[in-house]
């Protein structure tokens, strides 16, 4: 998760090509009149975000019961990017999946603004700098278990990987742990 420009597609379809990740862009969730509101170039509601919330719910359980049917035993981590901008609608994903593991894609603002220029993005410059006032990064003491991957400008893919290997490899010895199998 992580605000729009910090690299979290980038980062997922990375972990889906090169480390046996199943990768999912939670932007493709996104109903007709969240991408209205994106288009209008506004951000959304608290009513908004929370009804996508429960949505990327649904779509995580849809995303596992798929590669579990076609993979089985053999069944990849998912990987879902989205911004999941507030605490209590991570809180909606973690209470419908208690075994998810939030990763923050973070930047150092000037990056996140030059991919936003630079297009491609459903969001634009200035509502990714509105946006950017309404995020809630993690809090340690009600969110202590979220590692981060740093994205700043220059970061190559190479640098991603080897942070995204890294918490992989953690979620599945801390899955290890709990007897359940890897997921991220």
């Amino acid at each position: 998760f992580g605000l729009p420009g910090a690299g979290k597609t980038h980062c997922g379809a990375l972990a889906g090509r090169e480390l046996g990740c199943a990768f999912h862009d939670g932007d493709s969730w996104l109903p007709d009149d969240l991408r209205a509101s994106l288009a209008r170039g506004e951000g959304f509601t608290d009513e908004q975000r929370q009804r996508f919330a429960e949505e990327v719910g649904r779509r995580i359980a849809e995303a596992s019961a798929a590669e579990a049917a076609e993979r089985g035993v053999n069944a990849r981590p998912l990987v879902v990017s989205q911004a999941m901008f507030k605490r209590r609608f991570r809180d909606i994903v973690r209470s419908a999946h208690p075994r998810v593991h939030f990763v923050w894609v973070r930047d150092d603002g000037e990056a996140r603004l030059e991919r936003l220029r630079a297009g491609g993005n459903l969001v634009d410059t200035e509502l990714g700098k509105r946006m950017a006032l309404d995020f809630e990064p993690p809090d340690p003491t009600a969110e202590p278990d979220i590692p981060a991957i740093d994205n700043p400008a220059g970061t190559t893919d190479e640098d991603l990987l080897r942070q995204l290997a890294t918490i992989l490899e953690r979620v599945r010895e801390s899955d290890a742990i709990r007897g359940s199998p890897g997921a991220a």
